[in-house]
């Protein structure tokens, strides 16, 4: 007969089995100890179904949030090598090459070097850094791994990338997002980090619902509280856990304004630094109204986008298109340390001359490469006569290149495929502009803003012996006008510079345009007198129909405004003469003379002045180092659309033709009223008596002595 023991007889009694069915399995009847067994096993649990059925079920929706729960939850790991990332963090490029070595996989060349170190740089001075570099090298990847590294650093809480186009921006948030939920090194030493996101997969819905686990005590957060973690690349921001910081990025010409993060605790995240990628295309490079719309962005909306009060530290990784293009400006800017990384950093032994050895290979490999044949044969057997002393910034960019000796053949096949131009833009990061080389100098806004000085607006330098002020009139825009001072010399300061505006519309009656023109230039008199550098004499531009309502004013302005003033009258080469009937004797100048007549019976005084070659003076004067004889400096400040205007004008050529000198001027599209306005300063002052050459007097005419008689015969 079975013997069950006593825990088996409970357990029988606990499914529910009666007396007669546990006897059943005995095949006897029970005794007596083997009963009270049974009850109390019954007893006990009966007193359990009841505790059970007293407590309120649960619906699917409550089970499923509690399962959520669990599975939300996420434990914060300690860093599985601190020392490594204490390490690693001294060494942004070895951070880099570590940590995200999937991205990184040909060696830091000189270009990747100088765009971390231009970006550490930016962070510990607070500055402002670019770097122009040749195209292709992964300049943009360099960018958005530097914005891992400052944010999982803890160096910057809230890093911006700014790259020129949307999907370059796209490109950026899968990098991060594919960065935080999927990489194994980041998340093993930087798990406060990575783990909500890790454990999330990349699902932004996911991401949002994370809790935090065990571990998290030390950010202030409870078990159970958000990790405070999101996805919203829509809105351009990558939110990090427990409010240690956000990555972001807006494009160009995005809404950068709107970049901000409201946090749990009330405070609100700007950003902290921005790191800007190929500020522009090909189309915005050709155009200087959308050169300056694009620099306008950075100064203004990029710069301020930070918080108020805090220099916003900047790193604008560039490439070269055009002359003067964005990249340009901000390579020529006072304000930012700029370095050009040419993809040529040493070109062949011989190059430059034409007659070499080395320019003589390489013309020969030019015919075999156009005819394709025997390019790379020719290149293999002569490689070390053609590449002697060459140098690049990059040279692995070429390696495994097709139909690629090695990196100089593909440097040089890319040179003869570009062309000059287009390769010392792109590749060299030194655009060359036809229009400045075709000239007989070269003249740059860049250079002239590098002539700004520390000295105050309207503060005038002890070697100033004269100050002038200059206006050009333009009815339907302003007055631009410029003050400067002069030494005996000729050598120039401009003390201040500004626009009156005026919008005397075309076409009304002459005397009405007067009248409002000489009420402009009563109110602008007014203004230059009170300067603290008040002008000894003002020059106005009298061309064309603003003749009669500037030379009127010109006879009372020294009773209106105390600042006597005279009007002049631009020529060109080849309408000046330094002669005629309205000429005033004894008032030649160095190209520029008094004259007078008489008009509706008023005696009228005007000067006039040949304007190419006080436009050239003028702007060569720029060419010289401040300080020196002859040159022109800037006070203190930002300089660039006076600059602009002054290059807007490009001398391309000057010749002697029959006897006379001409000047082929080349106008850029803009205004260039401040070119005009400094080159009318300049004959004032010739005008004045400071020339390039002195004061110079008309020579008296030679007078006939022809004897008369009268027919008594006397004389």
């Amino acid at each position: 007969m079975p013997v069950l023991t006593n825990d088996q007889l409970s357990a029988l009694a606990r499914t529910g089995a009666g007396n007669n069915e546990i006897e059943a399995v005995l095949r006897r009847a029970m005794t007596p100890e083997e009963k009270q067994v049974v009850m109390a096993a019954r007893a006990a649990w009966k007193a359990d179904r009841a505790v059970k059925r007293s407590k309120t079920k649960l619906a699917s929706s409550d089970r499923q949030r509690l399962a959520d729960r669990t599975l939300s939850r996420v434990d914060l790991l300690p860093c599985a090598d601190p020392d490594r990332r204490a390490r690693l963090e001294a060494d942004p490029v070895a951070w880099l090459m570590f940590y995200l070595s999937g991205t990184y996989t040909r060696p830091f060349e000189r270009p990747h070097i100088e765009i971390v170190s231009g970006a550490v740089k930016a962070h510990e001075s607070r500055g402002r850094f670019v770097v122009a570099a040749e195209r292709g090298i992964g300049k943009s990847a360099i960018l958005w791994g530097m914005i891992l590294y400052f944010v999982l650093s803890g160096k910057e809480r809230y890093p911006v990338c700014v790259p020129w186009a949307d999907k370059a921006l796209k490109r950026a948030f899968r990098f991060w997002k594919s960065a935080l939920c999927f990489n194994e090194n980041l998340l093993s030493d930087y798990p406060e980090f990575c783990a909500p996101f890790a454990t999330a997969r990349g699902v932004a819905q996911r991401v949002t619902t994370r809790t935090c686990g065990v571990g998290w005590e030390r950010f202030g957060l409870k078990i159970d509280d958000p990790c405070g973690c999101q996805l919203t690349v829509g809105e351009g921001m990558i939110v990090l856990p427990a409010r240690l910081g956000c990555i972001g990025g807006s494009t160009i010409n995005g809404n950068i304004r709107g970049l901000n993060h409201p946090q749990s605790d009330g405070t609100v995240l700007r950003p902290t630094m921005a790191l800007l990628d190929d500020v522009q295309d090909r189309s915005t490079a050709k155009s200087p109204e959308q050169i300056a719309d694009t620099c306008a962005i950075i100064d203004g909306d990029v710069a301020g986008c930070g918080e108020a009060g805090r220099d916003m530290p900047m790193l604008m990784a560039c490439n070269c298109i055009q002359p003067g293009d964005v990249s340009e400006h901000y390579l020529a800017h006072p304000e930012w340390h700029a370095l050009r990384v040419p993809c040529v950093e040493r070109w062949p032994t011989g190059w430059s001359d034409k007659k070499s050895r080395c320019r003589e290979l390489w013309e020969e490999w030019h015919d075999l490469f156009l005819s394709g044949k025997g390019d790379r044969t020719f290149y293999r057997k002569n490689h070390k006569a053609m590449t002697a002393g060459m140098k690049l910034s990059a040279p692995a960019a070429f390696a495994g290149a097709e139909n690629c000796p090695d990196p100089f053949y593909g440097v040089m096949r890319m040179y003869h495929r570009m062309e000059h131009s287009a390769f010392m833009a792109e590749r060299q990061q030194t655009p060359i502009d036809p229009v400045s080389v075709a000239g007989p100098y070269t003249l740059r806004k860049e250079t002239i803003m590098q002539r700004t000085t520390k000295r105050a607006q309207c503060e005038r330098p002890d070697w100033v012996t004269n100050i002038y002020a200059s206006s050009d009139v333009n009815p339907s825009y302003a007055l631009s006008t410029v003050v400067v001072g002069f030494g005996r010399d000729q050598t120039a300061a401009v003390l201040w510079y500004g626009i009156h505006p005026m919008s005397i519309l075309g076409g009304i009656p002459a005397p009405e345009h007067n009248r409002q023109l000489f009420a402009a230039l009563s109110e602008h008199g007014r203004a230059i007198a009170g300067l603290p550098c008040p002008p000894e004499a003002w020059a106005i531009d009298a061309g064309g129909t603003n003749f009669d309502g500037v030379v009127r004013f010109a006879g009372e302005a020294a009773k209106l405004c105390g600042v006597p003033a005279l009007a002049f009258t631009g020529r060109g080469s080849k309408a000046y003469k330094p002669y005629g009937k309205t000429m005033v004797h004894g008032q030649l100048r160095e190209r520029c003379h008094g004259c007078h007549d008489v008009k509706d019976g008023r005696h009228i005084r005007w000067v006039a002045w040949h304007a190419d070659y006080w436009g050239e003076v003028a702007q060569k004067a720029w060419l010289g180092e401040v300080g020196a004889p002859g040159s022109v400096s800037l006070h203190d400040g930002n300089h660039e659309d006076f600059a602009i205007q002054i290059t807007n004008k490009r001398l391309m050529g000057r010749a002697d033709v029959g006897g006379d000198t001409l000047w082929n001027w080349h106008n850029l599209p803009g205004k260039q009223d401040f070119h005009d306005a400094m080159a009318q300063a300049y004959a004032l002052a010739a005008f004045s008596g400071i020339g390039t050459g002195g004061q110079v007097e008309a020579k008296p005419k030679a007078k006939a002595n022809i004897p008369m008689y009268r027919p008594s015969g006397r004389k």
